[in-house]
C-alpha cells in the first residue's frame, strides 16, 4: 500500500513538473488580445508564407487544423496555416460568428485578424508580406469585407461561397488581389445572395467584383482571361491598375470548400504575385 501510494505521488509530480505544450503543438490554441488560434507550420526553416483561413458560421478553428486534407495541402506546398477563432455565437457557445456586417458594438475582427498575422510572425516565421487571408461560407464573407474596407492589411484574398452583404458598399478602399472561387449550385449562398433571417439579404457576387473593379482601376468589366482547369471554369482581369488581380473560380458543387482549391488558389497566388 505504502509502495503504490508513493509510486502515485510520483505519477503525479512527474505530470505536474511537465512543460505546457507550446500553442500550435497537439492543437493548443495560440491566445493573443481579443481571442486565439490555432497553427501548424509546414516543416524546414522559415519565413513561411502562410493561409490564415477562417471557419464557418459556428465553426471552429481547431476543426481547420484538424482536418488533415487542408492543412497537409498547404504544408507541403511550404505554407503555415493558421486558423483564428470567431466571436462565440451566444455565451457558452463553442462555435464561432464574424463581424462581417461591421457592427461596432462587436469585436474588430480587421483588427483582430490583423493581430493574428502579426502575433504568428514571430511564434511561427512568418514571411509578413506572403500572407493570404482565406475563409469559407461566413468566413468568405468576412473575407470580402477585409479585402473591400482594408485592402491593404495582407497580400492577397481567397474567399470561398462567400460575399458582401446588403446593402452593398458604393466603393471598396482600393486595388486588391482576390481570388473567388463558389460552387454553381450552392443554395446556402447562392451566386446572387438571398434572404436570411429576419430580411437580411446576402449581397451578389457579380455586383462585388464591380466594386472590385472599380476600385482596381480595372479598363473594363468583360473578363481579359479564361481558363478550365478540372471541375473549374475561371475568369480573370488582370487589365487593371497596381496591386490588382481579380479571378473567380466557378465549380459545379454545392456549399463546400470543393476539391483541389488549395492548389488552385495558391497557385494563383503564386503568379499574381505578394
Amino acid at each position: 500500500m505504502t509502495q503504490a501510494w508513493t509510486w502515485l505521488c510520483a505519477a503525479a509530480l512527474s505530470l505536474i513538473s511537465l512543460p505546457a505544450l507550446a500553442c500550435g503543438e497537439a492543437q493548443t490554441p495560440c491566445e493573443i488580445e481579443g481571442g486565439f488560434y490555432h497553427a501548424e507550420a509546414p516543416a524546414g526553416e522559415g519565413p513561411h508564407p502562410a493561409v490564415i483561413f477562417l471557419h464557418g458560421w459556428g465553426g471552429r478553428g481547431v476543426g481547420l487544423v484538424r482536418n488533415r486534407g487542408l492543412v497537409e495541402a498547404l504544408n507541403t506546398r511550404g505554407y503555415a496555416i493558421l486558423a483564428p477563432q470567431g466571436m462565440p455565437r451566444r455565451p457558452g457557445d463553442g462555435g464561432g460568428s464574424w463581424n462581417v456586417r461591421q457592427n461596432p458594438a462587436a469585436r474588430d475582427d480587421i483588427a483582430f485578424l490583423a493581430s493574428v498575422a502579426e502575433d504568428a510572425v514571430e511564434r511561427f516565421d512568418i514571411d509578413p508580406d506572403r500572407v493570404v487571408l482565406a475563409g469559407f461560407s461566413l468566413g468568405g464573407m468576412m473575407v470580402w469585407r477585409v479585402a473591400c474596407s482594408a485592402p491593404e492589411t495582407f497580400a492577397a484574398y481567397t474567399p470561398i461561397a462567400g460575399l458582401l452583404w446588403r446593402p452593398l458598399p458604393q466603393e471598396c478602399e482600393g486595388p486588391v488581389k482576390l481570388h473567388h472561387t463558389h460552387g454553381w449550385s450552392d443554395p446556402v449562398v447562392p451566386l446572387e445572395g438571398r434572404i436570411v433571417g429576419s430580411g437580411i439579404q446576402q449581397g451578389d457576387v457579380f455586383a462585388g467584383l464591380t466594386i472590385l473593379r472599380a476600385a482596381a482601376g480595372c479598363t473594363t468589366d468583360a473578363p481579359d482571361g479564361f481558363d478550365r482547369r478540372d471541375a473549374y471554369q475561371i475568369r480573370r482581369w488582370t487589365g487593371c491598375g497596381e496591386g490588382a488581380w481579380l479571378e473567380m473560380a466557378l465549380h459545379p458543387g454545392g456549399h463546400a470548400i470543393p476539391k483541389g482549391w488549395a492548389a488552385l488558389a495558391l497557385d494563383w497566388f503564386e503568379k499574381a504575385g505578394p
